[in-house]
């Protein structure tokens, strides 16, 4: 939520969301105007565990841009996270 009403989380912040939540992905358009693509790698350097996907030629509309892409990833994404959740393998990172 606080990223939310202040587009800031301090670095703590960030490192203790990916660890303590079994998939994360951030993912950006090499062409946002909205979100600068340095601000998803900013997340990512603090966030080690998260997946971190740059979608070329796409800009802040992603899931309307790549739309068939896009739902592909939400997909996986989800599957993943309910496995690593299901097999508690994300308790022991880090």
């Amino acid at each position: 939520m606080c990223a939310g009403l202040t587009h800031h989380v301090a670095p703590d912040r960030l490192s203790i969301i990916s660890s303590t939540i079994p998939k994360v992905t951030i993912v950006t358009g090499d062409v946002d105007n909205l979100v600068t693509p340095s601000n998803s790698a900013h997340m990512k350097k603090y966030m080690k565990e998260a997946e971190y996907l740059v979608f070329e030629d796409t800009g802040h509309a992603i899931n309307t841009q790549r739309k068939q892409r896009y739902n592909a990833l939400l997909e996986r994404v989800f599957e993943e996270g309910r496995e690593m959740a299901r097999s508690r393998l994300w308790n022991s990172r880090g």
